[in-house]
């Protein structure tokens, strides 16, 4: 367990664009819990659903309410219609490339996406939690969102450390595949730990722990995050977050998501 000294929060403003909403790639073999892990074909069990893509509206009444969402406080929402504007300050170098579909799943702001529509939140836990969960619900024609799944559980599968570089700093990800429950048509989880360095110099480490969700045409993932100071090999070595008090609240948004595509 991290001492209050160790878990030194560092800078929100200087190091969430470097952070982004990063996730990462795993060396890891077929990810535990997926679909296919838990015995289920996500093909032969795939929802009719929605016969077109979910709008902004739809995706953004699926998001969870303070009350769906217990202990958790809401801060903000949204929703848009199409792919994010291009932010040239966000662009990113990875190495290997294939890597940044997993930074890509969980961020609002993806130009290259290319979804349908999206809509998003951010929550915190308690009162004096520092850093965010995010969701993020992306909807595409079904068989666009099953080759989204499949580029994803690729890269998952793929990777194992890489790097990314953007005008806020550099980046160096490692990451592993964790257990996910039976949510949806297919789900993949995984956490990673950076070491990131800022262009202003400031070193630090960030973690996230993804969980993405695909229903019908709709994906959706939810990322947990925190920032700490620097950490000794040891102190790293026990550094292992779970999901624990997201986990009822995962499934909750699932289910609701569920619903929303019509299965």
């Amino acid at each position: 367990m991290l001492t209050r000294k160790v878990r030194r929060r560092l800078s929100a403003a200087a190091l969430m664009p470097l952070l982004g909403l990063s996730a990462a790639c795993s060396d890891a073999g077929s990810p535990a819990g997926t679909a296919e892990a838990a015995g289920r074909d996500p093909v032969a069990t795939e929802t009719r659903g929605h016969a077109a893509p979910l709008t902004a509206a739809e995706l953004k009444a699926a998001l969870l309410t303070e009350a769906e969402a217990t202990g958790f406080t809401i801060t903000g929402s949204d929703s848009r219609v199409g792919a994010a504007a291009a932010d040239g300050r966000a662009l990113e170098v990875g190495e290997p490339a294939a890597c940044l579909v997993l930074r890509r799943t969980p961020s609002q702001n993806a130009p290259e996406r290319g979804e349908s529509a999206s809509a998003w939140s951010i929550m915190y836990l308690g009162g004096g939690a520092l850093w965010p969960r995010q969701t993020v619900l992306t909807s595409y024609p079904v068989d666009t969102a099953r080759a989204r799944m499949a580029e994803l559980r690729r890269a998952v599968e793929a990777c194992g450390r890489f790097h990314v570089r953007n005008a806020y700093g550099t980046g160096s990800i490692t990451t592993e595949t964790l257990p996910v429950p039976a949510l949806g048509e297919e789900a993949v989880r995984y956490r990673m730990l950076a070491r990131t360095k800022s262009s202003s110099g400031d070193p630090g480490y960030h973690y996230a722990l993804v969980t993405v969700v695909r229903t019908g045409g709709v994906i959706a993932s939810l990322q947990t995050s925190d920032v700490f100071g620097s950490l000794s090999a040891e102190q790293l070595k026990g550094f292992t977050p779970e999901p624990g008090p997201d986990e009822p609240m995962t499934a909750v948004l699932a289910e609701k998501v569920s619903k929303a595509a019509g299965a």
